[in-house]
């Protein structure tokens, strides 16, 4: 069984959102980015970003793949291990001060 983390963070430009499988000596194993404009969204705050995210899972997995969905404010991370789902994280437009354009 092997450990690894989840993590959602908004890019440095704050135009999108990072999504990468860490594992537990720190390599990305998976990655994918998400920027806000092909959502017809934007970042709408004065100063920085928002806390990243993460959520730890432990997996005897052979691939490990991260799989967007969006439904109509919310932003869904999913950590997909052998085509099970092992991680979830959500990023709503309201938490995470996005306007829509």
């Amino acid at each position: 069984m092997d450990t690894y983390t989840l993590v959602v963070r908004e890019t440095s430009t704050h135009d999108g959102i990072d999504a990468d499988v860490i594992d537990e000596d720190g390599l990305v194993e998976e990655s994918t980015q998400v920027t806000y404009s092909d959502y017809d969204v934007m970042a709408e705050r004065d100063n920085g970003g928002p806390e990243r995210i993460e959520e730890e899972f432990t997996v005897d997995a052979r691939s490990i793949d991260i799989q967007l969905e969006r439904d109509e404010r919310t932003f869904v991370f999913r950590a997909i291990a052998d085509n099970e789902d092992v991680a979830r994280i959500e990023v709503s437009d309201s938490v995470w001060n996005l306007a829509h354009t």
